[in-house]
């Protein structure tokens, strides 16, 4: 506890679960995950997680069975919903799996529970007045549609296509009511932020890995996802860079001066306060630094940090990008900066120079 910097009150939360447990199985029995849970799950201050990787480290545990987190909440949407159109809905799910009557590459638990949060309220509209998804007619997918705008209306009409496809592949449904219908993909113009916006952002914001961060971000253009996957081993002090890893290629920053003292000061205070830490991430918190399964600190963590700035992180990016095609108007220098596609790069060279994108006359 004490190599891991917790404090008082996990402290002796901890200490007195192992005194229960101890008690009830001996300190020499392996000690079931599901029990640990159970004893901490009335207590806030209980960190289950952390007395969890302490016996497993001591082979003191018997594991629970593991079940991915977005797996475990589209199980509890499914639920949540009348017996015979959760019974379609998890048809639904196996189809995307890979596990239908077609063979093909399963689709990610975060897509399906995505897609499930997307269509889950107009399912339970519809639920009072269905028994199966056999009783949903093309009106009642344009009704849908048409109570959404812009990106929503887009996101719903290809999670309820994705739904009804597999029903009908797995012959469920007669027809499929989403065949013909067609939503066109909103495009959006990027825009940039009020000048007095992003002023003393950094100064602003206290932990040094907030700032850290926030630089990244305002500065170089990341993502939060980017932020998320950078591992320790990426940062490169002594060349000044950074490697950003992404699904299909690799992006290499070069590190400016302030960036580079902030990493630098971030270093310090992370070998400070977690020495033994074995997390390969680059950012960590109190809870990840601790965490055997090297885990990556929480969109919602950073969503928190710029809500204090009255900031968006997703804006900030764009204003950086913006800024940079204002200055430029060069595609080509917006993908090496930032890694980003050519469509992309030309999407903010057209906005930021509107007068120079060439029509055609008709």
């Amino acid at each position: 506890m004490s190599e891991q910097r917790w404090g008082m009150g996990p402290e002796k939360t901890a200490l007195r679960a192992i005194r229960i447990i101890a008690a009830w199985l001996g300190a020499q029995a392996p000690i079931p995950e599901d029990d640990i849970r159970a004893l901490t799950a009335n207590d806030r201050r209980a960190r289950a997680k952390r007395l969890i990787q302490f016996l497993n480290s001591r082979n003191l545990l018997v594991p629970a069975p593991r079940q991915d987190r977005d797996q475990r909440k589209t199980d509890a949407l499914i639920n949540e919903l009348p017996d015979p159109l959760a019974r379609d809905l998890r048809t639904w799910v196996r189809v995307l799996r890979g596990q239908g009557r077609r063979h093909h590459p399963a689709t990610s638990w975060a897509t399906i529970c995505k897609y499930l949060h997307t269509f889950h309220p107009v399912i339970r509209a519809w639920a009072p007045r269905i028994v199966s998804f056999r009783e949903i007619t093309r009106e009642d997918i344009e009704t849908a549609l048409k109570a959404r705008k812009g990106r929503g209306r887009a996101g719903l009409h290809v999670a309820l296509r994705s739904l009804f496809r597999a029903l009908k592949q797995e012959r469920v449904i007669f027809s499929d009511p989403t065949k013909g219908i067609s939503v066109a993909q909103p495009v959006t113009i990027p825009q940039p932020l009020a000048k007095d916006q992003l002023m003393g952002a950094i100064d602003r914001t206290n932990g040094k890995a907030d700032k850290l961060i926030v630089a990244l971000i305002a500065l170089h253009g990341l993502t939060i996802a980017d932020v998320a996957r950078l591992l320790l081993a990426d940062l490169d002090l002594a060349r000044g860079r950074l490697i950003v890893r992404r699904a299909t290629r690799r992006h290499t920053i070069y590190l400016d001066e302030l960036t580079h003292t902030l990493a630098s000061n971030w270093l310090r205070e992370r070998h400070r306060r977690w020495p033994v830490s074995a997390n390969r991430h680059l950012i960590v918190t109190q809870l990840t630094a601790v965490d055997d399964q090297h885990a990556t600190i929480h969109r919602t963590t950073i969503n928190r940090l710029f809500k204090k700035l009255a900031l968006n992180p997703r804006q900030v990016r764009i204003d950086r990008i913006y800024f940079e095609a204002q200055q430029t108007a060069d595609p080509i220098h917006l993908k090496r900066l930032f890694g980003i596609s050519a469509g992309t790069a030309m999407k903010y060279v057209q906005a930021a120079h509107p007068e120079r994108t060439s029509k055609l006359p008709r």
